[in-house]
């Protein structure tokens, strides 16, 4: 089954799955309604519709897509993984966009192609094996049939292809080639506090540095890459908490001590050597800011050094602009 991640933060819902790739500003226009029952509606049918596909056979898998077999050229951008269904894995890989090799007609948008492996070819590393990343391929697909969706699912996700068969490796295709070319020239900002800024299109985030509280720390921004008032947003975001970085400096740390001090005492009791006492002031004191990812919706998570009080685990602070702190936990 693939990992859904669901984390409310008063205002908003940060949702991260290998499935449905969903963006901040998205989801934001989904739950701008603050009303309850709007955003439980939302979540129950975004679950539904992932628990509809894990319950399917490989047969009823493969009837969402259309019966007719084509042709086609593809530009692979491999960043996959695999889910388990109801007795197969489905795997998936990301494509840039693709031709039919027939007509030539081009197809620009990013999508997935999408094919069922079994327990064994899953164990033996079948889905990282089989494509090779930026390659051009010649391939025998099943194009996707019309289906019920969530509202909140991306292009990409309703783009599927069901591999059929793999024709060609490093097939030439200049219109896929120049896309390719395009799609690897660096996207720069340069912001007069921020920064330099460099676009990471796979994760959709800009990522940068920049000084608080005397140190360097990392940045990134979670954006929309194809919405560009989202970019804005971020950074205007990030720039409104570097300009109060003193007090959210203090507090974010202040509110990690209160949540995990007891925690790190627990983990301090379990060392075979005696260790210092830890109080929420030293906590507090101890543990150092690393980096900061900011939506443009204005929610965020800070990455905290533990001081090795949690053996080296990293400490995760997140909430928002507008509703303030609202977690802090021991995070990988």
């Amino acid at each position: 089954m693939f990992n859904l991640i669901i984390q409310s933060t008063e205002n908003d819902f940060l949702i991260i799955t290998k499935e449905i790739s969903l963006n901040t500003t998205q989801i934001k226009a989904m739950t701008s309604n603050k009303s309850e029952y709007v955003r439980g509606a939302f979540q129950m049918n975004l679950l539904e519709y992932i628990r509809k596909r894990n319950e399917m056979t490989r047969p009823e898998w493969e009837e969402v897509f259309e019966k007719e077999e084509i042709e086609i050229l593809v530009l692979i951008k491999r960043m996959g993984g695999a889910g388990k269904r109801n007795g197969f894995w489905e795997a998936q890989v990301n494509f840039l966009a693709y031709e039919d090799y027939n007509t030539g007609i081009l197809y620009k948008e990013e999508g997935l192609l999408v094919y069922p492996l079994s327990d064994e070819e899953y164990e033996n590393d079948h889905i990282n094996n089989r494509f090779k990343d930026e390659t051009i391929y010649r391939l025998k697909v099943r194009l996707k049939g019309q289906e019920d969706l969530p509202e909140c699912m991306t292009k990409a996700a309703e783009n599927r292809l069901l591999l059929v068969e793999i024709l060609e490796e490093n097939a030439p295709c200049t219109s896929l080639e120049e896309i390719l070319t395009e799609y690897n020239k660096p996207i720069i900002l340069q912001d007069e506090i921020l920064g330099v800024l460099t676009l990471n299109k796979e994760l959709s985030l800009f990522e940068g540095n920049l000084t608080w509280q005397d140190e360097i720390i990392d940045i990134s921004l979670d954006i929309n890459k194809d919405n560009k008032s989202s970019w804005t947003k971020a950074r205007n975001s990030m720039k409104k908490m570097l300009l109060e970085q003193g007090n959210w400096d203090k507090e974010m740390r202040n509110f990690a001590a209160k949540k995990l001090t007891a925690l790190a005492c627990e983990w301090r009791d379990s060392e075979d050597e005696p260790v210092p006492e830890i109080t929420e002031q030293s906590f507090s004191n101890r543990i150092t800011l690393k980096s900061i990812s900011m939506t443009s919706g204005g929610s965020f998570s800070a990455y905290f050094d533990d001081d090795d009080m949690f053996f080296g685990h990293c400490i995760i602070v997140q909430g928002s602009l507008k509703k303030g702190l609202v977690s802090a936990n021991m995070g990988g």
